[in-house]
């Protein structure tokens, strides 16, 4: 289906969708830990299995500091992602969509296009959780 505008666009695929700022955007960068590493357990770790060769009071830090760089590496992919589509399509937006019940929002792209399928979602993982006061 083709839109008038890019908000039109987004609001006909997602009709809960908030448009971020680009502050916004930069701040969950800044907060935002995948959704991959929220639940994520020293027994899921790669090293897991070698942890006894770290010995018993360095394991847990060699796993905090891997979990802190992977979420430090997801961050920066997305930082990068949200670079090119600010400067590939300056008239475009960042937005949240697919609100939960805990008020806070599934998905997070940016809408470029008019097209059902001009959105940028180099954002997997990444979910937005709106701050105080901030209209939900």
């Amino acid at each position: 289906m083709k839109y008038n505008s890019l908000m039109e666009a987004q609001m006909g695929e997602w009709p809960d969708s908030l448009v971020l700022t680009d502050r916004q955007m930069c701040e969950a960068l800044e907060r935002v830990v995948p959704d991959w590493m929220t639940n994520h357990k020293m027994k899921d770790w790669p090293m897991y299995d070698a942890r006894h060769e770290f010995g018993e009071w360095y394991a847990p830090i060699f796993y905090l500091e891997w979990e802190r760089q992977q979420i430090e590496q997801t961050r920066a992919r997305w930082a990068r992602s949200a670079f090119r589509c600010r400067s590939e399509w300056p008239m475009g937006f960042f937005y949240a969509c697919g609100k939960q019940d805990d008020g806070t929002y599934r998905h997070v792209g940016f809408r470029y296009g008019t097209e059902d399928c001009e959105y940028a979602s180099g954002f997997d993982g990444m979910t937005y959780t709106p701050t105080k006061g901030e209209s939900k």
